[in-house]
């Protein structure tokens, strides 16, 4: 990054201090922290909440009733631990009351030392937790409680930011340790966008946003902040957008100025190429060829977005594209989002005629250092031709012979910035990004703007898309007893839960609990496997590739399973809550069954109560199996607030959520960032000084083409 100012780099100095400088946080806590991508005050700063809670008006006991999460006060009566001896498990009861009645308060997972400081006879505490009946008495389940100061009433009142879960760290510690960065560092926290910007779309600028955001002012609508709907959040959501448009509108215009590698195509190649496969070419896979020949032919780096749903046959393309590079002596690199992928797609390219001429290598952070150095040394020397890995692709001390062709999967796993960088290694090689998730047309050309774009929409011959059926909850047993049937048969099932563990104030199906109850169900006879995303990268990846193999019978996990994991076996997925899912993702979901010989079978588990609204968007995946119009649906419903939260993306990086939930403000971030690129092509104006800052920082080399 160039510093122009000794007062700009002073405040970057300020908040890049890691987070133990903040009370509370030490060095156990930062480790924990770091899990997350924290590390740093900034870090930290841009951590926002995913929902909120209304604590803003105190109810009286005996007006609560059985529905949703309620704030009441009340004295301390009594509290004690009681112990169950003969289960060996115990809780801890508190019961407090105010003028109107008595209220329980329990708690089964519990630390005495921390609870043994409310129960003081007289005490005034305050406590936030759905109400229930128990035998005719108030209770609830494990409340958030705080001692009144009644000179601190106030602070306790309004609205709660609950925090993405860290293992290990309480909300509590998240929201003193944000309070705390704020009010150091607010005031010199840099708006990299000009301010021009901001108050033409009706935006606040960006500390006054961070603020709102982690602290909602009094009077802000409950329902619009969980929607994320508030000027405050859009304002977070567009300066994502608003970064990456503007690489993109880079990438564009300085594409025009490259040339690039000159392919020779042999003549009756497409003849030659279906000779190699088992199989008859689709009518949309031979067009796909065409466009991309006629590309690396062209004297220009082919720039080709491939976007194909589940099951349509992208890989054989990229296949077909790797192919021409190495018969004209370039190298291949083909990178995908993780290790099990990567030795998909290697067993994939090892398993094709051996007169295709490819020689190729895996490579991914689970290599140790004397295998990898080896391996960097061959792919210099031009030992290997096809170079397929992860992110450890694009370490800066991998250096190729020949780089020809790129190759990115699952493209809505990486950003922009991950693209340039690979796309850097050798001399304006062509690239080829394929995704699996539907795009609508609008926002495709948008986020996409700096590529051409092709679609396979046509499947192979004999291909049959899962079926999918909404079943109540009366019908658990139903379900379990056909994942059952499908098992014995020597089938692999899946298991989709929205969350990893449970929580007081939720009764979401979680991956901990559901895995449990299902290896109690299902063990010894079949192995139930468990993945989620606090597991290493390692232990996923170890997972997935015994799913893979068809050692795990039954998988139980959360949304880690969705990228493109081939696992013929699979036949059955359950999925529990699906209204909490986006369209696209569901489909995305089911695209994990039916992909051998059997057809495969989709179950979503709907919850008693499920809004008409919820239903009717479900029953759009019950009725349809093409994922461009599932995505059209999506982006029309836009998801009604039910999307899980603002995504702690990186650098670089778009939620498709957000872009499906909030098209219009994508557009106008497209919008601007060309306005300014056309008044200012290299940035060089002073009030655009900090805009070419972070597109250095956020891109290195971009500015250099």
């Amino acid at each position: 990054m160039i510093i122009a100012h000794t007062s700009t780099h002073k405040r970057i100095l300020e908040l890049n201090r890691p987070i133990t400088s903040l009370k509370g946080i030490g060095p156990k806590r930062a480790e924990l922290l770091l899990r997350k991508g924290i590390k740093t005050v900034l870090d930290l700063i841009f951590f926002t909440p995913t929902r909120y809670e209304d604590r803003s008006r105190v109810l009286p006991i005996g007006k609560t009733g059985e529905g949703p999460a309620v704030l009441v006060r009340g004295k301390v009566v009594s509290g004690r631990e009681e112990r169950f001896f003969r289960r060996g498990k115990g809780l801890f009861r508190i019961i407090i009351k105010d003028e109107t009645a008595h209220l329980e308060l329990v708690w089964f997972n519990y630390k005495k030392v921390h609870l043994s400081r409310f129960i003081g006879q007289g005490l005034e505490i305050m406590a936030y937790g759905r109400v229930q009946r128990d035998r005719g008495r108030r209770q609830m389940i494990h409340p958030d409680i705080k001692v009144v100061n009644r000179d601190k009433v106030i602070e306790i009142l309004g609205f709660y930011p609950v925090y993405p879960q860290v293992m290990g760290v309480s909300g509590q510690v998240i929201r003193s340790a944000v309070k705390q960065a704020l009010e150091r560092y607010q005031e010199i926290l840099t708006d990299e966008i000009p301010r021009k910007i901001s108050r033409r779309i009706g935006l606040p600028e960006l500390g006054e946003a961070i603020k709102c955001v982690h602290f909602p002012p009094e009077g802000s609508s409950i329902d619009l902040l969980n929607q994320y709907e508030t000027p405050c959040h859009k304002r977070l959501i567009f300066d994502r957008f608003f970064r990456v448009m503007l690489n993109i509108a880079f990438r564009r215009r300085f594409r025009k100025k490259r040339s690039g590698i000159v392919f020779s195509i042999p003549k009756g190649l497409l003849s030659r190429l279906e000779e190699y496969f088992s199989f008859t070419l689709t009518g949309d896979q031979v067009r796909v060829v065409k466009e991309m020949l006629k590309d690396l032919s062209s004297g220009r780096p082919m720039n080709r977005l491939l976007q194909g749903d589940v099951g349509c046959g992208k890989t054989v393309v990229a296949a077909m594209a790797a192919y021409i590079s190495i018969i004209n002596k370039w190298q291949v690199a083909v990178m995908v989002p993780t290790q099990v992928l990567a030795q998909q797609h290697k067993e994939y390219f090892s398993s094709l005629s051996e007169s295709m001429g490819f020689r190729p290598v895996l490579l991914t952070g689970a290599l140790n250092k004397s295998d990898r150095l080896e391996a960097y040394e061959k792919i210099r020397e031009g030992a290997y031709n096809l170079i397929i890995g992860t992110q450890a692709l694009i370490q800066e001390d991998l250096a190729f012979d020949r780089l020809g062709l790129v190759v990115i999967d699952e493209q809505h796993r990486f950003g922009v910035r991950q693209r340039a960088l690979l796309d850097r290694k050798g001399t304006d090689p062509h690239l080829l990004v394929m995704t699996a998730t539907p795009i609508p047309r609008t926002l495709a050309m948008t986020v996409y703007a700096d590529m051409d774009i092709s679609i396979i929409k046509e499947y192979p011959e004999g291909h049959r898309p899962a079926e999918t059926f909404l079943m109540d909850e009366s019908r658990k047993r139903e379900v379990y007893n056909m994942v059952r049937q499908r098992m014995s048969a020597g089938q692999q099932a899946l298991v989709i839960c929205p969350v990893i563990e449970g929580s007081e104030d939720t009764d979401l199906k979680n991956a901990l609990e559901m895995y449990s109850g299902l290896r109690k169900l299902f063990a010894p006879r079949f192995c139930v496997g468990l993945i989620h995303g606090r597991l290493s990268p390692h232990e996923k990846d170890q997972t997935m590739d015994n799913f893979r193999k068809g050692r795990i019978d039954l998988l139980v996990g959360t949304t880690v399973v969705e990228v493109g994991v081939h696992a013929p076996g699979a036949t059955v997925i359950v999925i529990e809550h699906p209204e909490r899912f986006g369209l696209a993702q569901l489909h995305q979901l089911r695209g994990r069954v039916g992909r051998g010989r059997e057809r495969g079978l989709c179950l979503l588990m709907l919850k008693n109560g499920i809004s008409g609204e919820s239903l009717s968007r479900l029953k759009v995946l019950a009725e349809c199996n093409d994922g461009f119009e599932i995505a059209q649906k999506d982006l029309e419903i836009r998801g009604q607030g039910e999307l899980m939260g603002i995504k702690q993306a990186g650098t670089g990086e778009l939620d498709f959520a957000e872009m499906f939930r909030e098209p219009e403000l994508l557009m106008t971030a497209k919008k601007e960032a060309e306005q300014i690129l056309d008044s200012d092509p290299e940035l060089s104006r002073p009030e655009n000084r900090l805009l070419r800052n972070m597109v250095q920082a956020d891109f290195p080399g971009v500015l250099d083409f």
